[in-house]
């Protein structure tokens, strides 16, 4: 489409926009026919002038030379002079990033996480002397032992459920574990008390 035929459309455009403004704005208010016919002919002008600017791409002649070199003439003969080098740089991107030029991570630079110590088992503690509980000789503290009770700590924490466990499992001696108040007396060990029964067993008197 040339030029001419180009702006006059635009124009064109412009007159029937300032119409409808007319049309729109007349009698609309205190305007009147004289306050629509301005704003009419203000619309017409710049919307005629916008179209013109936007639609016949009158924004390369800015750009124009003397020798008929438009604006996109200009940016291709600037590419087409530049240096090899530096067309080849721009085809490529920016430079990547390589290891050599990160940051070293130094050694030592964020401390080791320090190992959590395991949980110390009753069985890894040193072990009682359950002969010093009234009741228990050589061989129910080599059975309880036998049995993963090695501490008074241990026969202390027993509940009702385990004392009638362990009775069960020593058959006629159970018995003994209610009338020589095992667990009582374990408490009192546990805590580093004495009875009299400790005493003589610690004295060797009693085994």
């Amino acid at each position: 489409m040339e030029r001419s035929v180009c702006n006059r459309n635009c124009w064109i455009l412009g007159a029937i926009a300032g119409v409808v403004v007319l049309l729109f704005t007349s009698g609309i208010g205190e305007l009147g026919l004289a306050g629509g016919l301005f704003l009419g002919l203000i619309t017409f002008a710049l919307f005629g002038a916008l179209m013109v600017w936007l639609v016949c791409g009158t924004r390369p002649d800015l750009f124009e030379g003397d020798d008929g070199m438009t604006g996109l003439d200009w940016e291709r003969e600037a590419v087409e002079h530049q240096p090899t080098a530096m067309l080849v740089s721009a085809s490529l991107g920016p430079e990547p990033v390589t290891s050599a030029t990160q940051m070293p991570i130094m050694a030592g630079a964020m401390p080791a996480p320090r190992p959590t110590p395991a949980p110390v088992t009753a069985s890894e503690l040193q072990p009682d002397d359950l002969r010093r509980i009234k009741g228990v000789g050589e061989k129910l503290s080599v059975w309880l032992n036998e049995n993963g009770v090695t501490r008074f700590d241990q026969i202390a924490a027993w509940d009702d459920a385990a004392v009638a466990e362990f009775a069960h499992r020593l058959g006629r001696m159970g018995g003994r574990i209610e009338a020589d108040d095992w667990v009582g007396q374990a408490r009192l060990l546990a805590r580093g008390g004495e009875t009299e029964h400790s005493r003589l067993v610690d004295r060797g008197e009693s085994t």
